[in-house]
């Protein structure tokens, strides 16, 4: 058993490491039970803390295989890849290198040069571990790494996910479902690391760029933590203790969250759309949406970082709000429909069950005395009506937006019922001698963006008569001296007649 041959002093004693073995061991076998007989893969940057967690591995039985991305982000990083592989063979350990243009890489996705960075860092060593059936990826990220991490966070206003920094045992599906990523040294300090590199003549292969305070992260590492720990002693250990505490609260979230998530989901579409039922959503507290929005946005779009308050309470405010469509991030939006609460990708079109909709684009006869189906139990009818049924009704029934009484007396051949057309103009009823956009009209009467393209106007010759449920146009008014009238209805899903 690894466990027993961990716990051999001999093996350990013989490093003189710094650290308290003990824990660490206890770490490992509480995070990991490895298999002998299947390889761990372990990223080797060159510095201190990599080069420190092979070089203790190095007797530990595990089959090792190091890795080692060239990023190409500075002109000595493919010397000093040869010095980390010249290394590594006096230590009897084959490395695997391999190169990425990190600066194409970031351009062509959008990302910053340190997130584009970590996805060419993670690809690489992924495919090094599927490629050698290994059963885990280990790091050498340590305590002063995880204080980094939860203050980027912290800044970045990411919530109580950040603030929990990285997880000793990790999947990150965008990479790899089955392999997990492993932190062995995440209780660890960069100087007890240190230490142990130089009792042990380890001498790191120093990246010049981890000292440029351009970057954010380096800018927290030199000027920010030192001087938080210059006030307060013992800051950097107090900001990862309260990252493990924090993480106790996060798992009894996460219950809660799938809990919430499993009650008010409607349908999952695989890879485009998370679908949620709008009644269970609103009954969930804004705490219980925000995760939800978390955990659809992670589904969709693994590996989705960064997503910081602002950007949740202000999607959480357009739900609240009505809007139809709104923008999250990454390429997600978020669409509503009467019945549902959608989380998609911005090609996915939720139908708007609570606003006609045409089943397609084709152009389709609308027959007096007949029903024309529309999509989602829509209906449309038309009909010609004696004057007098007209006169006897009341003035709310003239009015209801789901009819349209019409001068027929222009009326030449069928009536087509169609979307409308890019560019198209027309005179709705009031606009005298002027004419406008039918998007702009849509804009106007609020009409939900993802609606207009499918909503129905029923036509005749080319003319628009009326834009269903919103507005008949100006040149087919009546005009009081009719002897028959055009009427149209619009009959919404589940109802009968609206006939007044």
């Amino acid at each position: 058993m690894l466990v027993e041959y961990l716990n051999n002093p001999d093996v350990w004693l013989s490093y003189n490491f710094s650290m308290d073995r003990q824990a660490f061991l206890d770490q490992f076998v509480q995070a990991f039970s490895p298999n002998l007989q299947m390889p761990v893969v372990v990223g080797v940057s060159g510095g201190s803390d990599s080069l420190g967690l092979l070089h203790l591995l190095i007797k530990s039985g595990l089959r090792l295989i190091p890795a080692h991305l060239d990023h190409q982000l500075r002109e000595v990083s493919g010397k000093q890849a040869n010095q980390l592989n010249e290394l590594l063979d006096s230590w009897g350990l084959n490395l695997v290198t391999a190169q990425a243009d990190v600066p194409t890489y970031a351009r062509e996705n959008k990302l910053g040069i340190e997130e584009a960075a970590r996805n060419c860092r993670y690809k690489f060593l992924f495919g090094v571990a599927k490629d050698n059936c290994a059963q885990a990826i280990l790091t050498g990220h340590h305590q002063d790494d995880q204080v980094e991490t939860v203050l980027m966070h912290f800044l970045r206003g990411s919530g109580i996910n950040g603030l929990t920094g990285m997880q000793q045992v990790v999947y990150l599906p965008e990479f790899s479902a089955s392999i997990p990523l492993w932190r062995p040294m995440l209780g660890v300090s960069k100087a007890e690391i240190q230490h142990y590199c130089l009792e042990n003549q380890i001498f790191p292969i120093e990246d010049e760029s981890n000292l440029d305070v351009g970057y954010f992260r380096n800018q927290l590492r030199h000027e920010v933590i030192p001087w938080l720990e210059s006030v307060r002693p013992g800051f950097a250990k107090t900001v990862a203790r309260n990252a493990r505490a924090i993480s106790l609260d996060r798992n009894l979230l996460e219950k809660l969250t799938e809990e919430a998530y499993l009650n008010a989901l409607s349908e999952v579409v695989p890879g485009q759309a998370i679908l949620f039922e709008r009644s269970e959503w609103h009954k969930l507290d804004k705490g219980q949406q925000s995760r939800l929005l978390f955990k659809a946005a992670g589904l969709l779009k693994p590996g989705l970082r960064d997503l910081g308050f602002e950007t949740v309470e202000r999607i959480l405010n357009g739900i609240g709000s009505g809007l139809a469509v709104q923008d999250f991030k990454a390429g997600i939006l978020v669409q509503l429909s009467q019945s549902l609460v959608a989380i998609t990708t911005e090609d996915f079109r939720l139908e708007q069950d609570h606003v006609p909709q045409l089943t397609d684009a084709q152009p389709r006869k609308l027959t007096p005395g007949k029903t024309l189906e529309l999509a989602n139990g829509w209906k449309l009818r038309s009909e010609i009506v004696d004057r007098k049924k007209f006169d006897a009704l009341d003035e709310k029934s003239k009015t209801n937006p789901m009819h349209a009484w019409l001068n027929p007396s222009d009326l030449d051949g069928a009536l087509l019922v169609r979307p409308f057309y890019y560019g198209e103009r027309w005179s709705p009823l009031g606009m005298v001698r002027k004419r406008q956009k039918m998007s702009d009209f849509f804009i106007n009467q609020k009409v939900p963006q993802p609606a207009r393209a499918a909503w129905p106007i029923v036509t005749n010759n080319g003319s628009v008569l009326w834009v269903a449920g919103l507005r008949i146009a100006q040149a087919w008014r009546l005009l009081g001296d009719e002897v028959e009238l055009l009427h149209l209805e619009l009959v919404p899903p589940g109802s009968g007649s609206l006939n007044p």
